[in-house]
């Protein structure tokens, strides 16, 4: 029977070694004992729901071709990520690093890179609040997530941070309404389609509805169940090239639960926007050398976000 490892930061001994065999084995693992403040991720999920339960017009407001730079409020159907499937049975906003038009990216024009859109305040009280507050926290348990997959990998515990001095994370705020009538769904749409990540890695805050599958190196999928107070933390394709395959980026989708709605927060930790990305040392011999060429971190993404794009 397949299923995902549970990893408990605190404890220590031999941490480094069991994230990596996870990273190699399934690309996916709960993450427990993060020290992250449990009323943080209330306060999330709160605001998420608060968010979602407004009117369609409202929500408009802040609609994500408002943004130029994918933020904001994407609709049920906007986005397909399981190629030449129909639209993804979900809503979600997206928010990134806010930063204003004297930030050097924004100045360069580099693609993605400006401020939020951020929902009123009037509508949503402490919106802006518990996001900032849950990224800070999120932001500072991704450094050490790969501080210990650089000592996994056999590098300097700090070897990451050369690629961390501007990173671009993405904060995704996922709403699933209940399962739909049958013959309300168009073949083979489901809440959220067979992909795999884009970036380096994601932690995932789910709540107790379910419906998340990962599939297994034999094609098969399984349920990854809620675990009380973790993150899901899986690696995506940047990982995945950066370790020239040792690590594994693994497709996973999403079934909108029966009778109850579900509610999710990924948080997309995504390095430098012009940070290279090659084959780290110790991932490539002679007799394995590099499968990708370089790239860099913002093309990679760009890439990615016009490709899963439903049809409108």
């Amino acid at each position: 029977m397949h299923s995902l490892p549970i990893i408990d930061l605190r404890q220590t001994e031999g941490l480094a070694e069991r994230i990596d065999q996870a990273c190699r084995d399934r690309g996916f693992f709960y993450l427990v004992g993060h020290g992250v403040d449990p009323a943080l991720r209330a306060a999330m999920f709160d605001a998420a729901q608060r968010f979602f339960a407004l009117s369609e017009p409202e929500k408009a407001r802040w609609h994500i071709e408002r943004s130029g730079i994918h933020r904001g409020f994407d609709p049920i159907g906007w986005q397909a990520l399981e190629p030449g499937q129909p639209g993804d049975l979900k809503e979600s906003f997206y928010l990134g690093v806010d930063r204003g038009e004297d930030d050097p990216l924004v100045k360069a024009g580099t693609p993605n890179q400006g401020a939020n859109q951020w929902p009123d305040e009037a509508l949503v009280d402490g919106f802006k609040q518990a996001v900032q507050a849950y990224e800070q926290a999120l932001n500072a348990l991704s450094h050490r997530l790969l501080s210990l997959m650089a000592a996994g990998l056999g590098l300097a515990p700090d070897h990451f941070e050369r690629y961390l001095l501007d990173p671009m994370p993405v904060l995704r705020l996922l709403h699933y309404p209940e399962q739909p009538p049958s013959e309300a769904l168009l073949p083979g749409q489901i809440g959220c389609g067979a992909h795999t990540d884009w970036g380096s890695v994601t932690l995932l805050a789910q709540d107790d509805a379910g419906g998340l599958q990962v599939q297994a190196a034999d094609g098969s999928w399984f349920d990854a169940p809620p675990v009380e107070g973790s993150f899901v933390v899986n690696l995506g394709d940047m990982m995945a090239r950066w370790t020239n395959d040792r690590y594994r980026s693994t497709p996973h989708r999403v079934f909108n639960p029966q009778g109850r709605e579900r509610y999710s927060i990924a948080y997309f930790f995504d390095i430098d926007y012009h940070a290279e990305v090659s084959a780290l040392p110790g991932c490539f011999s002679d007799a394995n050398p590099p499968r990708y060429p370089p790239t860099t971190a913002g093309q990679h993404i760009i890439e990615m976000y016009e490709r899963t794009r439903a049809s409108h």
